[in-house]
């Protein structure tokens, strides 16, 4: 069969459907929209595709740099710097000069940024378990080590 053959390209749309690029850029569309219309109806003003940010300050504990961030995120740092200065004209996070370096700003969360870290992590969770309850334990878990399987193998 050759490349002009209708089949061919029948084949290759088949394969582009079913890789693993397409499958899970569906499914972290799906998710991501779900999460927004639940931080919405929660009324937490903060996009889903800005949470990591949120909870990398929040868990890290002290401050970190746009470029701390940005690395432990493995992001660009000028798509960092845009989501910190949103959550920072929101209120969610604070950013400082560093006093060692005054070329560095320094992020750490607000009081308003913690709160609405404790309220998503609640989100994420129940999240979570709706989806969890299609599954059985051992599925998930295998479903968990699969996607970590990928995520080794791709960094690799």
């Amino acid at each position: 069969m050759n490349a002009t053959h209708p089949k061919f390209f029948m084949n290759i749309k088949e394969d582009m459907k079913n890789s693993l690029q397409f499958k899970l850029g569906v499914v972290t569309k799906i998710v991501f929209k779900k999460m927004n219309a639940q931080l919405v109806q929660e009324g937490i003003p903060v996009l889903a595709e800005q949470l990591p940010i949120l909870m990398v300050v929040y868990f890290q504990e002290q401050p970190m740099t746009q470029q701390d961030i940005a690395n432990l995120l493995q992001k660009d740092k000028a798509g960092i710097q845009r989501s910190v200065q949103t959550l920072y004209k929101d209120g969610f996070l604070k950013i400082e000069s560093d006093i060692e370096d005054k070329r560095k700003n320094l992020v750490t969360l607000t009081a308003s940024g913690k709160f609405v870290c404790e309220r998503i992590q609640a989100l994420v969770i129940a999240f979570d378990n709706q989806v969890m309850e299609h599954f059985s334990e051992s599925e998930w878990k295998t479903f968990v080590g699969y996607l970590d399987k990928v995520a080794a193998v791709v960094e690799k």
